[in-house]
């Protein structure tokens, strides 16, 4: 574990030293500085066009890290940081550039006493241009401050979506895929420009997750879960999990609870559910389990009655195989329009999911 005082050292030298070498470099490179900021506004064009359910978990995330105990503890897990919540400042809307202002993904926090940033990004999508926008970021914030203050930014990016993370760490993967073979990226020296930490979530067990102290790791573990059922039976016990933590912190879970829920069964039955969880705490689990239940089955009956229904007809006049394949077409549609994801149409009905993403777009 890093102490503050070490960090001071370490930071000192790494801007004497590598980082502002490679900070008067890349400010001497105007032709690479121009694909740079090409590559990162591209970047922040594709995270932009995020559907409205990941801009909500990114609001979610963010009310996270606005707790400087869940920041703090966060950094010294990812970082090895001996940092208390004491020891931030939250630099949000005082510090950053206006290109970092605006953005609902990220987080700036400041350690006091030293001219260390930490920049904390957070991800619902495979970014391959990472690798830019970090280098811009980081480029950004210390041309700032230049004349004033050096300082040392430390990117982490948290990931939590489905697909396994692929994209680059280090911007020099990208410029010379040889010197993969030289680099240990998890010994990287910190704030080392281009270059960030991944925590990625499909790195981690449930079971980890639901034991790890804090909240961040329980809405991880939201995340992980692909089915109604499962997600349910996660949100009773991380309920259980955090009857001692602060209302404030508790209320963020709550409110990531709803939203992941709202996805899968509509927002009104969410609300509901999570209004009769809160007040009636693991009493009220069966009865939810049951209405689950039921409402799947629901949709699964009316998709079997209308694909026979629709096939029959369709059959009797242009051929029975025809028929049934625009019935389950219109199964497939209907329970996507109940919120069920592409993935798990393809686990319960057979059909590949490839044909499933065809037809519900």
């Amino acid at each position: 574990m890093i102490k503050i005082e070490s960090l001071k050292r370490i930071e000192e030298r790494k801007i004497k030293e590598k980082i502002k070498a490679d900070f008067e470099k890349y400010l001497k490179d105007p032709v690479f500085m121009t694909l740079v900021k090409k590559y990162a506004k591209e970047s922040e064009e594709f995270n932009k066009n995020k559907p409205a359910i990941e801009k909500e978990h990114d609001k979610i995330i963010k009310r996270v890290f606005t707790s400087k105990r869940e920041a703090a503890r966060f950094i010294r897990k990812t970082l090895k940081i001996d940092v208390k919540a004491k020891d931030l400042e939250l630099v949000q809307n005082s510090f950053v550039t206006l290109e970092l202002k605006y953005r609902e993904a990220d987080i700036v926090y400041k350690i006091k006493g030293t001219n260390v940033v930490i920049l904390i990004e957070h991800q619902t999508r495979v970014d391959k241009k990472m690798p830019y926008r970090i280098l811009n970021y980081q480029m950004e914030i210390m041309r700032t401050n230049e004349g004033e203050e050096e300082c040392l930014v430390i990117p982490i990016v948290l990931y939590t979506g489905k697909e396994p993370w692929t994209a680059k760490r280090y911007i020099r993967e990208i410029q010379d895929s040889s010197i993969v073979e030289d680099i240990v990226l998890e010994k990287m020296p910190l704030g080392l420009l281009g270059y960030y930490t991944l925590v990625d979530v499909n790195k981690y067990t449930k079971e980890e997750l639901l034991e790890e102290e804090g909240i961040l790791s329980k809405i991880m573990l939201l995340e992980k879960e692909r089915n109604t059922e499962e997600l349910l039976k996660t949100i009773f016990k991380i309920n259980e999990k955090i009857k001692e933590v602060k209302t404030k912190e508790k209320e963020i879970v709550y409110v990531a609870m709803e939203v992941l829920l709202g996805k899968k069964i509509g927002k009104e039955k969410a609300e509901e559910i999570m209004k009769k969880i809160i007040e009636e705490g693991s009493d009220y689990m069966l009865a939810a389990e049951e209405m689950i239940i039921e409402e799947n089955e629901m949709i699964r009956n009316e998709g079997r009655i209308l694909g026979r229904t629709e096939g029959i007809s369709i059959g009797e006049a242009r051929g029975r195989e025809k028929g049934i394949s625009i019935g389950q077409n219109n199964i497939i549609k209907i329970l996507f329009k109940n919120k069920m994801t592409p993935k798990e149409i393809s686990e319960k009905t057979g059909i590949d999911l490839s044909e499933i993403l065809r037809i519900v777009k």
